[in-house]
């Protein structure tokens, strides 16, 4: 089977680190590039967490940086969640890798078109600031795109807002122009990644794997349970790893599709992925909603790709 051909746009914080590591060893993917956004953590943080992770775990696909905040709103990191650093808990020594020039949107334009219709799948696991600049400067890959996969969203309640998700409320005008775009979507939102989420002994059994891998694994997901634990009073959510795992064996998910918009200027309810489940507005679906996940068959996709990396020193 040829891999599937993807780009990776992440805010790295703890679960975008373990889609990386995914991305990075899983047969069925060829990581095309890495684009980084501010999110989880400013730019410059989020852009040293990826160059760290690639630089650790020696992923050669090329990082580039790009928007530096939303759209039009101000930048509010998670940093509660994913601490100061945005990647609170694995330490890096050192690192080899440095960003490549020019600006991630320009860069995910540039690849799309350069490429034949469909060879390219963008995998979004961040706010989708990238992604819509990419779209604003050229709107053609909207139709060369093979499917853009987010993270992001909810059919029901929201984790940074009643109403809302992180991604999706952090840059609300960029989802909107994304949803609007055209171009096949996927949705992996809350009401599915909160239903992968780690166990105090899946995070014991995967931090005794040989490897490089399983030691920033460990103390990065250390770090992540205890904050959710404090804050929001949750286990780990893979949120960003479900993405990845789509992408790579699209039968651990079952999907709908539904006409889905993003609430712009509700008092209580901006960021808010409104999906019409009764086709109320006459408006045709636009997005494939994520609605449920083999919880064991992830696990074991995650357990695979952790041991490819195997052949690495041992970091924490």
């Amino acid at each position: 089977m040829t891999p599937r051909r993807i780009i990776l746009d992440v805010d790295t914080g703890h679960d975008d680190a373990v889609a990386i590591m995914m991305a990075g060893r899983d047969p069925a993917l060829r990581l095309e590039a890495i684009t980084v956004t501010a999110g989880n953590q400013t730019l410059p943080k989020t852009l040293r967490n990826t160059l760290n992770m690639c630089s650790a775990l020696g992923i050669d696909a090329p990082v580039y940086a790009g928007m530096t905040r939303p759209l039009v709103r101000e930048l509010v990191p998670a940093s509660r969640i994913h601490g100061e650093s945005g990647l609170d808990g694995p330490r890096f020594d050192s690192c080899d890798r440095v960003a490549e020039n020019g600006h991630a949107a320009a860069f995910i334009a540039r690849k799309i078109m350069e490429c034949e219709p469909g060879e390219i799948t963008l995998v979004a696991v961040g706010p989708l600031s990238n992604v819509a600049m990419a779209i604003r400067l050229e709107p053609a890959i909207c139709s060369r795109v093979r499917e853009i996969v987010l993270m992001g969203g909810s059919m029901g309640a929201g984790n940074v807002t009643p109403s809302a998700e992180f991604n999706i409320h952090a840059d609300p005008e960029a989802a909107s122009i994304v949803f609007g775009s055209g171009a096949r979507l996927t949705m992996m939102g809350l009401d599915v990644t909160r239903n992968v989420t780690l166990t105090p002994d899946l995070l014991e059994r995967f931090a005794a794997f040989p490897g490089r891998a399983a030691g920033i694994f460990a103390a990065s997901m250390r770090s992540y349970a205890a904050a959710c634990e404090k804050y929001i009073g949750e286990r780990p959510a893979m949120h960003d790893p479900c993405c990845v795992a789509y992408v790579s064996d699209p039968s651990l998910f079952t999907l709908r599709d539904y006409r889905v918009d993003i609430e712009l200027s509700g008092e209580y309810s901006v960021g808010r992925t409104v999906v019409d489940f009764h086709g109320a507005t006459l408006l045709k679906p636009n997005v494939s909603v994520a609605q449920s996940v083999d919880e064991p068959r992830f696990w074991r996709m995650l357990e695979a790709d952790l041991l490819r990396y195997g052949d690495l020193s041992r970091n924490q």
